[in-house]
């Protein structure tokens, strides 16, 4: 049965907790946490909100890339005062939290478990009350997700005045309440990767506790030296943003609002922070990763991020910069946009048009990180958009490496993964040690959100050692698009190998001298080798390959097949070729033209939907996916499921 403390048993309480603290454990935070400090607080006593008088957004960057989070002056100051960090982890390192220590459920959820000196802070806007809200210790309570009669707290500002730096406290939002805030939350760090600091919920709802936002930039931060930290099962929708919502604040006076940022200032390193089941809606980013900090050990699990947009700069699913990251199993839709560019190549952004700059990821130097098994759909341009760039001493470096792209799905967009842009002085190499592999994408060019006329899959460019392998690059079916490219491989790259890659029904009208299944451009190269693909494009006019470096490439064992004149299958060196004189000039051995047919190629993401009863659309799947979450978690809605039945249309051909 829960007990209820009173409140002469908090005050003892607090004592032999401040006690033990002093002996051994970090002490209590004894200074203010808010790096920015709001105004005089207003919350109300009835509405459940945490507001602020007086905060308004920071401007908005110029339209350049890469865009970095603003900071103010007096902000980054206080950030870069904090003491470095003595946090260890070390870049690639992920600490599955709580996998190694309490398990995951049968269902692959986090198991969490506070410790025994843990606060736990219950919160809620409609039955909590700040002049009698409680905390308790873990061992007061029998249930903690259904801890019975209880004293709550009203306000997310009063919960987190009551957590301590250092310390494993936990702050649980009652399902199915909602919390507007206008104060920028900022959570204090967890003890260690083993007791964290934990912002969850709590309650017998299958609907996610709702925090919105009516004005400043971000959510929910998690600032400098800040690590050790779970946000678990929140659904951060900026309703004022929402234009079915009847907050909506009207186009014109939309600002950007991000939904958690994670902040990190030059010279320190923060990490071990895991996401998981939140839901981000309507924000202009809805995780962001910033600073000059080497970020890592950072853990995003199972969210679901869309309808990313800006009315007045750049808007993405999620940014990162410097970060060492595991994102796994989330589902993106419809970043960077709400509705289609009207013209071509104007830029407008009003009423959060699509631009050539906004992607469901956009992730800057990044290193050793892990992109494996979710779903990216319906981006404003690039699904995951990379870039390395150099510095400004004019020389090409290695910027990013170690990078794994593995099983994901992605349908629609106007490009698949680049990696890729965007500074190059063309004189070496950004990038090492890629991996893309066994990914699915469908229809990449299909929704044309900038009016463009393209569906480029992958592009890879000035890479230090990768491979391409396994990947199931499929069916672009908007017959207005016609500049379609399979796999990219262009500048100063080397070491890479492109295999088992299967490349069928890219359509195209016409053949084009710069469009190919696999395609290279003159840029020096060496030690590269194209093997195994199976490359099926009957009724389209597109090349199989183009080539400016067959000298630096090895091919061998590949099967061919278009439907473009047999004479200009192959383009090499600006010349067209047929199979015999494309053999004589590449050297390849072992290849073949032949026309195959797989079992099942009708199969894709709608008919998917239809053999599991949603109607065919993906607003099906993602109305039916944003009901999920850990309480309603179907794996029928995972990437793992989606992309087995697909695969298995086409001989389920893997990379390993």
């Amino acid at each position: 049965m829960s007990a209820l403390i009173n409140k002469k048993y908090v005050l003892l309480l607090t004592l032999v907790l401040a006690v033990t603290a002093c002996k051994s454990s970090p002490p209590p935070d004894t200074g203010a946490q808010n790096i920015l400090t709001p105004a005089s607080s207003s919350d109300g006593s009835n509405s459940g909100s945490d507001s602020d008088s007086g905060i308004t957004p920071n401007a908005v960057s110029a339209e350049v890339e890469p865009q970095e989070v603003i900071v103010s002056t007096a902000d980054r100051e206080t950030a870069e005062s904090q003491p470095v960090s003595n946090y260890g982890v070390k870049s690639g390192e992920f600490n599955l939290l709580p996998r190694e220590t309490n398990g995951w459920d049968e269902n692959g959820w986090s198991v969490l478990t506070p410790s025994a000196d843990s606060r736990l802070i219950y919160v809620s806007s409609s039955e909590g009350n700040d002049e009698t809200g409680e905390f308790y210790a873990p061992r007061d309570i029998d249930n903690i997700q259904d801890p019975g009669l209880l004293k709550p707290f009203k306000s997310i500002k009063a919960a987190i005045n009551q957590t301590r730096k250092g310390y494993p406290d936990w702050i649980l939002l009652l399902r199915g309440d909602e919390w507007e805030i206008g104060f920028r939350a900022e959570l204090k760090a967890g003890r260690s990767i083993d007791e964290r600091a934990v912002f969850t919920s709590y309650g017998n709802s299958t609907k996610r506790p709702m925090i919105t936002k009516s004005e400043g930039r971000e959510m929910l931060r998690i600032w400098s030296n800040r690590n050790y930290m779970v946000v678990k099962g929140i659904s951060f929708h900026a309703l004022g943003r929402d234009p079915d919502s009847s907050s909506f604040l009207g186009w014109g006076n939309v600002g950007d609002v991000d939904g958690i940022l994670i902040y990190g200032p030059e010279n320190t390193v923060m990490g071990s922070i895991l996401l998981e089941d939140n839901h981000f809606n309507y924000l202009s980013k809805g995780i962001s990763i910033d600073g000059d900090a080497d970020h890592v050990d950072i853990v995003i699990r199972r969210n679901i991020i869309r309808n990313s947009y800006s009315e007045d700069g750049h808007a993405q699913g999620m940014g990162a910069s410097s970060a060492s990251v595991l994102l796994e199993e989330n589902v993106f839709d419809h970043n960077g946009w709400l509705v289609q560019q009207r013209v071509e190549g104007q830029g407008e952004k009003s009423q959060g048009q699509a631009t050539i700059f906004n992607h469901n990821t956009y992730f800057r130097r990044s290193v050793d990180t892990i992109f494996r098994n979710n779903i990216f759909l319906r981006p404003s341009s690039i699904h995951n958009k990379w870039t390395a760039n150099p510095g400004t001493r004019g020389v090409d470096e290695i910027v990013s490496r170690n990078l794994v792209i593995e099983n994901n799905l992605y349908v629609g967009g106007e490009i698949g993964i680049s990696a890729g842009g965007n500074d190059d002085y063309d004189n070496g190499h950004r990038w090492a040690n890629i991996k893309i592999q066994d990914n699915v994408m469908l229809a990449i060019g299909r929704d044309r959100p900038t009016n463009r006329d393209l569906g480029w899959y992958i592009d890879a460019i000035d890479w230090d050692g990768g491979t391409i392998c396994g990947n199931y690059l499929l069916k672009n079916d908007n017959p207005l698009v016609q500049n379609i490219n399979g796999i990219k491989l262009n500048g100063h790259s080397r070491d890479v190998n492109v295999s088992k890659n299967i490349i069928y029904d890219l359509f195209m009208t016409a053949s084009s001298n710069n469009n190919g299944a696999i395609r290279m451009n003159s840029d020096p190269k060496s030690n590269i080798r194209i093997f195994d693909n199976n490359i099926q494009l009957a009724g389209s006019k597109i090349r199989p390959v183009i080539s400016e470096n067959v000298a630096s490439t090895e091919f061998d064992n590949n099967v061919y097949f278009s439907g473009a004149d047999l004479d200009q299958w192959f383009r090499v060196d600006g010349n067209n070729n047929s199979f015999d004189s494309w053999q004589d000039l590449s050297g390849d051995m072992g290849s073949s033209i032949e026309q195959q047919y797989f079992s099942q190629p009708e199969r894709s993401f709608e008919s998917y939907l239809s053999s599991i009863g949603l109607g065919a659309s993906l607003d099906d799947f993602i109305e039916a996916v944003s009901s999920q979450s850990e309480h309603t978690w179907d794996e029928r809605f995972s990437a793992l499921t989606i992309n087995r039945y697909i695969k298995q249309g086409y001989g389920n051909t893997t990379c390993l």
